[in-house]
């Protein structure tokens, strides 16, 4: 596993939040809101927190050692901790005893890779996120193509959404030097908390029972793939700063970007449009690029929202500004697709311009002119790993 993009960059501040004895809104510009801001947070009438202020999410979340999805405190709930990679995908790829790799290069065994969540919780998740899930993407890339109606997708974008924030809230423990002599800095600390607290309240929409409105759904495109250069079933990347996150699941095939309501793939439509078959691992990742340098390039950012009714009734949408995007830059989008693809190059199984040599085929991806998934207006067949210059 690979994830954190060196891209980074804030995507803006919290406009405003109203509350009241109906109706409570906190708005979020591409996700973001001030952490000085009062505490909002609204408890329902059942006594679940309902909405949760980015405060209490720094405070309690993302510094203590809360539940991350109720945010109960050990010491009033009994605790059992949340795989990351959920446990049907750890037995569906047989993964218990293989290793993830962190950011740092450190590997962890996937059985240990837990964060902190209440026994209620971890249960809540796996009935009505994990089990659901599992069996969506179970089968064939035809079979679980048929099940992917709207519902489905929130469901799919939800889960995604969660997987994302959980590889992330984990690396407020990873060191980024494992020799505490050289420092104790933590990875984690580089992150804009502010920035993920609307990821927060889609990740535990399944605690809270938060509707998804279409416009609070980010970019999500599932695509079957041809073939496997990795030895596992399993594999994920992520672009932490443009919050883009790549999953492969066997022949399926997902690419999300959680906080630009769709902006990526309505702007590389066309590119998007040119494929009519499955595609390569590769290929997959370069999407991921497309996406998360898309996302980094919105000009007018969506605001998201989070509403409460009568203390009952939680929705999240979004206002979804006209598409601008900054003007493409070949070199900006090279170095997000060498990042994506940075372990195939190493490992020489990509071959650019008749040369598989890793510094050679690195610096002609830099360049931003190679491309694998499509050329001259076609696409490219995952026949083999060639980069086409365009």
């Amino acid at each position: 596993m690979l994830q954190s993009s060196p891209v980074t960059g804030g995507l803006g501040k919290l406009l405003g939040a109203t509350t009241g004895q109906r109706v409570a809104l906190a708005l979020r510009i591409g996700g973001t809101v001030a952490t000085d801001q009062p505490d909002i947070s609204i408890v329902g009438q059942d006594g679940r927190i309902l909405l949760l202020s980015c405060r209490r999410f720094i405070d309690e979340i993302v510094m203590g050692d809360a539940c991350f999805v109720c945010s109960a405190s050990p010491q009033d709930k009994s605790f059992n901790d949340e795989h990351i990679v959920p446990r049907w995908v750890l037995k569906r790829y047989g993964l218990f005893d293989k290793e993830i790799t962190l950011p740092t290069g450190e590997r962890r065994h996937y059985r240990g890779y837990r964060i902190p969540c209440c026994v209620d919780c971890n249960s809540l998740l796996g009935k009505r996120m994990e089990t659901p899930v599992s069996e969506l993407l179970d089968g064939t890339y035809a079979e679980v193509a048929e099940r992917l109606n709207g519902a489905n997708l929130r469901l799919l974008f939800t889960w995604v959404s969660l997987l994302f924030f959980k590889v992330h809230l984990k690396d407020r423990s990873v060191r980024v030097h494992k020799d505490p002599r050289l420092g104790a800095d933590i990875v984690g600390d580089i992150y804009e908390w502010g920035d993920m607290h609307h990821l927060h309240a889609v990740a535990r929409s399944p605690y809270t029972g938060a509707t998804l409105l279409p416009e609070a759904l980010g970019s999500l495109r599932v695509f079957e793939i041809a073939d496997e250069l990795t030895n596992d079933g399993y594999d994920y990347l992520d672009f932490t700063f443009d919050q883009t996150v790549v999953v492969r699941l066997g022949k399926i095939g997902i690419v999300a970007t959680l906080n630009d309501s769709t902006a990526a793939e309505s702007a590389w439509s066309d590119r998007l449009d040119l494929i009519d078959g499955p595609i390569s691992e590769i290929q997959l990742r370069e999407i991921a690029a497309m996406f998360a340098l898309a996302n980094r390039d919105l000009i007018t950012r969506p605001v998201f929202a989070t509403l409460v009714y009568d203390k009952t009734t939680v929705m999240i949408n979004a206002r979804r500004p006209p598409l601008r995007l900054k003007e493409f830059e070949p070199e900006a989008f090279g170095h997000a697709l060498l990042f994506a693809v940075r372990n195939f190059v190493d490992a020489r199984a990509i071959a650019v311009n008749g040369t598989r040599d890793p510094a050679k085929v690195a610096a002609a991806i830099a360049t931003g002119y190679v491309r694998f998934l499509t050329s001259e207006g076609k696409f490219i067949r995952p026949v083999a790993h060639r980069g086409e210059v365009s």
